[in-house]
């Protein structure tokens, strides 16, 4: 007697084979399939562990990014979703992971920020060296005076008026690592350079043309002052005198007459 087939096994045509046991485009399509199905259950789990910030918190899709950046860079996925902030849309690093990053990847020496004054920087840039050519690779020179023609330190909030040294370091270290490292950070801004550079979204959905637009308000009507003449009754005018008889009243006109 055959056995029934379970209902929760499907046929043979819909299961999808290992991908040693095929070749070619068919081996290739199979491999990535299988990726991205474990990325997607690594994605559920991150989604759903209170380690991650707000931005990475039951959204599966921004881990599942986080966890392809990471693969790039190849560093901890938890790390990734830790150190990478969502801000005006844009992914960023944040100031000290990049640094981090670029002391730990090996292929340059610790990077170093020279102040032109220890004690009341106005400037700042960063240094390194390239380990296999052994050439020192400077960055640009960041100043309190550019920080202020930017706008960078007019803004509300600013870090740039409390900690100018700091924010020094951390913008030397931006501009350095795009112009020697760019593929350590996927050529990303920093959190403080995207809130620095970039505008926050403007509400830019168009008007219904079919719509008819609000007329203005009218003005307040101003009240019209009447003046009203109130003329006297002449001095020698007769008064009359009335009673509830008409043929008494008729008496007393004729009495009255002169």
């Amino acid at each position: 007697m055959e056995q029934p087939t379970s209902s929760t096994t499907p046929p043979e045509s819909q299961q999808i084979a290992p991908a040693q046991s095929l070749s070619g485009e068919l081996a290739l399509v199979a491999a990535e399939t299988q990726a991205f199905e474990l990325a997607q259950r690594q994605a559920k789990m991150l989604a759903a562990s209170s380690l991650v910030p707000k931005d990475f918190q039951g959204n599966v899709a921004n881990c599942g990014i986080a966890i392809n950046v990471a693969k790039r860079t190849r560093l901890d996925p938890l790390m990734v979703c830790q150190n990478l902030a969502i801000i005006h849309g844009r992914p960023s690093w944040s100031a000290t992971a990049l640094i981090g990053m670029v002391n730990s990847c090996g292929r340059y020496t610790p990077l170093r920020f020279v102040f032109d004054d220890e004690d009341n920087p106005t400037s700042c840039y960063a240094v390194a060296t390239d380990k296999e050519s052994g050439q020192e690779l400077k960055g640009e020179k960041i100043t309190l005076e550019m920080a202020r023609k930017e706008g960078w330190s007019t803004k509300n909030g600013s870090k740039w008026l409390t900690m100018p040294g700091q924010m020094l370091r951390y913008r030397a270290a931006s501009f350095w690592s795009r112009a020697y490292a760019s593929d350590l950070s996927l050529g990303f801004y920093t959190q403080d350079e995207v809130r620095d550079f970039a505008e926050p979204p403007r509400n830019v959905t168009p008007k219904n043309p079919f719509v008819a637009p609000e007329p203005p308000p009218e003005p307040d009507p101003q009240p019209i002052e009447a003046e009203v003449v109130v003329e006297p009754p002449p001095q020698d005018a007769p008064k009359k005198r009335k009673t509830m008889n008409a043929a008494f009243d008729e008496l007393i006109e004729a009495a009255d007459a002169p």
